[in-house]
């Protein structure tokens, strides 16, 4: 079975990066420590348009590993993901 399904409202998984906090000096001697700062955000939403079943996994890959989504975000953009990278939205 399946994850997701077309016309499913899904959501990319939360994420966050760290960067390094303005001011800070970016080539650094070695001597000490960059100063960071971390920012996580909530995915952007979209819909399910096609799912695509890779034909170049192995014998041993699981179904789902082979899937990729094709989803329509919210901004316009049309990209291809694997399920792991989604969740559904609510």
């Amino acid at each position: 079975m399946e994850k997701f399904k077309v016309n499913d409202r899904v959501r990319r998984l939360p994420y966050s990066i760290t960067l390094p906090k303005q001011g800070s000096d970016l080539i650094s001697s070695g001597d000490g420590d960059v100063e960071t700062m971390t920012i996580s955000a909530r995915g952007c939403c979209g819909v399910v348009k096609s799912l695509r079943h890779e034909t170049t996994g192995n014998a041993g890959e699981s179904k789902n590993r082979s899937v990729m989504v094709q989803v329509m975000w919210d901004n316009g953009t049309l990209s291809y993901h694997g399920p792991e990278a989604l969740e559904h939205a609510k």
